[in-house]
């Protein structure tokens, strides 16, 4: 799948099933890192993959963290 498809399904979901992709994710990861330590895996970019797509969740809920907060900050001036 490419980038901008994998970025725009992770930004249309809400911080809730974020977090729930994201413990697949490492879960996935974990079982991917031991099935390389034992020669099973046939594709080892699927190691590179996860790891990517880890850190795009994880900065995306950063995003809405900080977009949260400034929404916060806007209606506490007003």
């Amino acid at each position: 799948m490419k980038k901008t498809v994998v970025l725009k399904e992770l930004r249309s979901k809400d911080t809730k099933s974020l977090f729930s992709e994201l413990a697949i994710s490492r879960k996935k990861l974990s079982e991917l890192r031991f099935k390389a330590s034992f020669r099973k895996i046939k594709n080892y970019k699927e190691i590179n993959f996860e790891q990517k797509k880890i850190a795009r969740i994880w900065t995306i809920l950063s995003e809405k963290a900080l977009q949260e907060l400034k929404d916060k900050e806007a209606k506490n001036v007003s």
